[in-house]
């Protein structure tokens, strides 16, 4: 029994061996001539663009018009601006509410979620908020409705692992806790006025 799984398993070592180890050509190429033909220096043309093609309307970019940069064609990107204005609140938190002063466009908790804790602190012209709440929602259902909320603020996704998005004023992030009693999950924010 093992001769035979070592016999396969040669085998067929030896076929993948074979088969990246041979050269490769063009489809129905031949990499010798047959015998009694002598080999020809021309090669199977590529696929692309005929020099003896027509141009056709729509065929081509049109080109700037004469003074025109050509950035002058793509509109400006909007430019981030500050979530937050001054001035920011006194440090404080709250349990089983939002606290005053605390960044409910930008972290909230949905409608029917229990909010559990939740802090703002501020020293200059930074301010850090977070925000631990209890839903009946999913994981899944709770990072697509913050990821939709904070891309109507502006802020971009940061990819990764984790469940995040920026701007140059406003870092957000949001973490799940495991829960017998439904997702629990923590907002993290860092948003600055200037």
């Amino acid at each position: 029994m093992i001769i035979g799984v070592t016999v396969i398993v040669l085998l067929g070592l030896g076929i993948a061996a074979w088969m990246l180890l041979t050269p490769r050509g063009p489809a129905g190429a031949s990499e010798s001539p047959v015998p009694g033909t002598r080999a020809t220096g021309t090669a199977t043309p590529l696929a692309g663009p005929s020099p003896e093609a027509t141009p056709v309307d729509g065929s081509e970019v049109p080109a700037p018009e004469e003074g025109t940069a050509p950035s002058d064609r793509l509109p400006a990107l909007p430019q981030p601006t500050p979530l937050i204005a001054a001035p920011l609140p006194e440090n404080a938190s709250a349990t089983g509410e939002l606290v005053a002063g605390f960044p409910s466009s930008i972290a909230s908790a949905a409608g029917d979620d229990e909010v559990l804790e939740s802090s703002v602190t501020s020293d200059g012209r930074t301010m850090q908020a977070a925000l631990k709440a209890r839903t009946d929602a999913t994981p899944a259902t709770v990072t697509d409705r913050f990821r939709a909320s904070w891309s109507a603020l502006g802020l971009t996704p940061t990819g990764g692992e984790q469940v995040s998005a920026s701007d140059p004023f406003t870092t957000v992030t949001l973490a799940f806790t495991e829960s017998g009693t439904g997702t629990i999950y923590t907002v993290y924010a860092t948003l600055r006025t200037e």
